[in-house]
């Protein structure tokens, strides 16, 4: 798999070479506050097994973790990924986070929406999940726009940064997608 494109995004394999930036990013509060896929402390060897992790993972077809470039530069800006493929129930869970310059411009919601069709069109999944912190209100806001719907709260379900947090369960159906997207 070489990589997907939108108009401003594109989303492709982690290299052995975006590991600085990975550890660069692991390191910034506005971006760990509410996710732990990148935590600090992260160092350059972690940053390398994460990716070799990532590679397999896409090899083995058992998760996908790409990096979000923009198209214009080539910059790295973030990663997205459908983890937790169950194949057998046809559903996986999405997660994605952006340096914080390129908050606001509608980047996420790009790569969010390449996702979602590799996701949905390319590996046949019926279900996409989410599950994000309930003070992370700039997520939530993401999810809905994509057309996720609130499932469920788990309270006081998850202990981070040293504080209490209830899980929100957003999900998509793929009849939910192709409906959002036949009227685009």
């Amino acid at each position: 798999m070489g990589f997907i494109a939108k108009k401003r995004v594109k989303l492709r394999k982690l290299n052995a070479s975006d590991a600085k930036f990975i550890v660069k990013w692991a390191r910034n509060k506005d971006i760990t506050k509410y996710t732990s896929v990148i935590a600090p402390p992260c160092e350059l060897k972690e940053a390398k097994n994460f990716i070799k992790k990532a590679n397999l993972d896409i090899k083995n077809r058992s998760a996908y973790e790409f990096g979000i470039e923009l198209k214009e530069n080539k910059n790295l800006i973030g990663t997205i990924n459908l983890s937790d493929i169950n194949k057998k129930n046809k559903n996986a869970g999405v997660g994605i986070w952006l340096i914080k310059e390129y908050w606001g411009k509608g980047l996420s919601t790009e790569a969010l929406n390449l996702i979602l069709r590799f996701g949905f069109k390319d590996l046949g999944l019926e279900k996409i999940q989410a599950r994000v912190l309930h003070k992370n209100t700039r997520a939530q806001k993401l999810l809905r726009r994509a057309g996720f719907k609130l499932e469920g709260r788990l309270r006081r379900k998850t202990f981070f940064n040293n504080q209490w947090f209830d899980d929100l369960i957003y999900g998509l159906l793929s009849s939910e997608y192709s409906i959002k997207n036949n009227k685009e």
